[in-house]
């Protein structure tokens, strides 16, 4: 009766661990918004000032996001590969309220309006920025929080046509290798009531991509971000192999 409870609680431990990761979120706008519940994290990075924090590369608990923008690519769907990015530094702001992440296409300090997620940098159709989260180990990414330009929506309407130039639009993009990036969405979508993205997907990745698009000029900033861990295989086997040996031991006693 032990064994059979054992491998009972055995079971059950192995399906949780397998199938329901606790979530965690991540804020980057120093929570003054939007998101209900997370974690607001400042950045490591080589520069802090206005914005907060900026450099080549930011860290944050377990990921570091970096960035660029495209030439001669809308990245609104389709495939792309990060050497055809080119490299901007990336920042951190949050002063004023409801700002985040951003790239600095326009400026290599940051200065400005500069430090914002822009779609058509430059009145071009064809330059989009790009954020890149490169994690520790594969993860799901869950949801993308977006605020606008330093306000709490994005731009655009909900009740509006998408193609409207007035919406500002986006796309997530996963990698494997962290060189080649595929599409999660067919094509550019909007966040839902113009805050955030759930991408619904049930596949890890240790790279993403997320993506300023649009049919017009907009400054945006990526608000947050929630993502599940993927559990160790590690723990996964040694938990397989402890349900295992007490099943066998329990057929040899029968």
């Amino acid at each position: 009766m032990k064994q059979l409870k054992m491998v009972i609680a055995l079971s059950a431990l192995l399906t949780v661990c397998a199938a329901s990761a606790n979530a965690t979120v991540i804020i980057f706008d120093n929570n003054n918004g939007g998101v209900k519940a997370g974690t607001p994290e400042n950045a490591t990075a080589a520069n802090t000032g206005n914005p907060n924090y900026w450099g080549a590369s930011l860290g944050f608990s377990g990921f570091n996001v970096s960035g660029g923008y495209s030439t001669n690519d809308n990245l609104n769907n389709g495939n792309f590969s990060r050497s055809a990015i080119t490299t901007s530094n990336v920042d951190q702001d949050y002063n004023p309220n409801h700002g985040g992440l951003g790239v600095c296409s326009e400026s290599a300090t940051c200065s400005g309006s500069s430090d914002s997620f822009q779609s058509n940098v430059g009145g071009s159709a064809n330059k989009d920025e790009v954020l890149f989260f490169d994690f520790a180990s594969a993860v799901t990414l869950d949801t993308v929080w977006f605020n606008g330009d330093h306000k709490e929506t994005v731009d655009g309407s909900v009740n509006g046509a998408i193609t409207n130039s007035a919406n500002a639009l986006f796309n997530i993009f996963t990698s494997s290798d962290g060189a080649s990036y595929t599409n999660l969405f067919s094509n550019q979508v909007q966040p839902t009531n113009l805050e955030y993205i759930s991408t619904l997907l049930s596949q890890s990745y240790q790279y993403y991509a997320v993506a300023a698009s649009g049919y017009g000029a907009h400054m945006s900033y990526v608000e947050a971000i929630e993502y599940t861990q993927v559990p160790e295989p590690g723990t996964l086997a040694l938990l397989g192999l402890g349900l295992a040996g007490l099943g066998a031991a329990r057929r040899r006693k029968a």
